[in-house]
């Protein structure tokens, strides 16, 4: 039910792709590692299979669900939310928050204007706080659920309606839920943000916006078969890591995943985190880019055909029925190719159109192929990109699953806070902030 076609990723179609002696030889090596890694698999592997809380999850999502819910409000940041977000916009309609309930809001972030028009909007009698931190000291996180627990005072049975998903044994958000006694669910040892979207992370928010959890892991599990048992080209997690490494070696250190499927630009997001956070590290990974079919064409194709020889572009496309573009001017023969054709054929003609012309300009590219969107097939492409990533980094030779980077940039954001302790850091402010150079109009 997912395919992928790399026909155009490799030299003897494209002037830019990669020689398919190389592919062998990648592949070969990644078998090796493949043997390696399921004799002792890495934590996340094992989600699909163990169904780490899922009777957990489901017993306390059918008791809060008995009650009416207007709002799921989820305060978290990367990996604590870009999973679920990617579900709801896979799986729930386009505008479900217009016509359906539970509405959803995910606030990945703390600009004030959009935390303030959630606050403003929610029904907060019948809002579900989801509190979601792995380490439970998220700042972001920490400082919205001080700010939700406020407006949530004096509503009846405040204390069923906040749910907090953090580590099991430590942690502030640990501390709090024991001493509120707010129903809480655990991230699994040694799974990280970026690799959580199939543990309580993202399978209990999916639970509680009704979406089918065990198709989810149903397709994971299929795809984690899949990756175990086939050899070389015909492991398509095999040759989706090895276009990703060969394409970076050979210098085009821009890799672009461009969903031609709405329903899928979080996912792109969801990627984007994945590949940027578990590779960019030692002065090497790719940067990863989400574009959106057709939209970027008109504000990111030239770039990708006539800038720099530095991108490798990841389609994604979704087959979907849709209307017929109706003869409404007759008299204009310039437009009559468009009468009677269905939105799907343009869609489709738009994506075949954008890899020809980058094929032309000598740009690698491939095609995942999804026959339809559902639970399944997005549980088995959550687990094969996460699969591709590991094997990227062990043929990069980093580690995937810590982010040195992100923890500093979470120490100089305490430390400006107010945070007790950090006076190096403090000092180090200061002496940056000492001198400024600023034009103003």
């Amino acid at each position: 039910m997912i395919h992928l076609d790399y026909t155009y990723a490799l030299k003897r179609k494209n002037e830019g792709g990669i020689e398919e002696g190389e592919l062998e030889d990648v592949l070969k090596e990644l078998e090796k590692i493949n043997r390696e890694i399921q004799e002792k698999p890495y934590p996340f592997m094992e989600l699909p299979f163990m169904s780490y809380e899922l009777e957990e999850m489901k017993e306390l999502a059918a008791s809060l669900r008995e009650k009416p819910i207007s709002d799921v409000v989820l305060l978290g940041i990367g990996g604590s939310s870009l999973g679920a977000e990617a579900l709801f916009r896979a799986i729930l309609s386009p505008e479900h928050n217009l016509k359906h309930r539970p509405r959803y809001w995910v606030l990945d972030n703390v600009d004030p204007i959009t935390v303030s028009a959630a606050i403003e909007t929610i029904e907060k009698e019948k809002t579900l706080l989801i509190v979601v931190s792995k380490s439970g000291e998220t700042p972001e996180t920490l400082s919205q659920f001080m700010l939700f627990k406020e407006i949530l005072e004096g509503v009846k049975d405040i204390k069923e309606k906040i749910v907090i998903i953090t580590d099991k044994k430590r942690g502030l958000l640990k501390r709090i839920a024991e001493k509120e006694g707010y129903p809480s669910l655990s991230v699994p040892d040694g799974v990280g943000g970026r690799f959580s979207v199939l543990s309580p992370v993202g399978m209990f928010p999916a639970l509680i916006m009704g979406i089918e959890v065990d198709e989810i892991l149903e397709g994971a599990r299929r795809m984690a078969e899949h990756i175990r048992e086939k050899r070389r080209e015909e492991n398509i997690a095999f040759v989706l890591s090895a276009l990703l490494y060969l394409t970076d070696k050979k210098g085009k250190k821009n890799h672009v995943i461009m969903p031609y499927c709405d329903r899928l630009s979080g996912f792109s997001q969801w990627f984007r985190q994945l590949e940027a956070e578990s590779l960019g590290k030692e002065g090497k990974g790719p940067t990863p880019i989400s574009s959106r079919g057709v939209t970027d064409q008109h504000s990111q194709l030239q770039l990708y055909t006539e800038g720099p020889k530095d991108k490798f572009i990841i389609f994604i496309y979704v087959p979907s029925q849709g209307p017929i573009v109706p003869q409404s001017f007759p008299y204009i023969h310039e437009i009559s190719y468009l009468s009677g054709k269905g939105l799907e054929k343009l869609f489709h003609s738009e994506l075949k159109g954008t890899m020809f012309s980058l094929v032309e300009a000598s740009v690698p590219v491939s095609e995942v192929w999804i026959d339809s969107i559902s639970p399944y097939t997005i549980g088995a492409l959550f687990y094969l990109f996460e699969m591709a990533i590991v094997f990227f980094g062990r043929l990069l030779n980093v580690n995937p699953f810590d982010q040195p980077g992100v923890e500093k940039g979470k120490m100089y954001t305490k430390a400006l806070m107010g945070l007790e302790g950090e006076e190096s850091l403090k000092k180090m402010i200061a002496e940056l902030s000492r001198e400024k150079f600023t034009v103003s109009f």
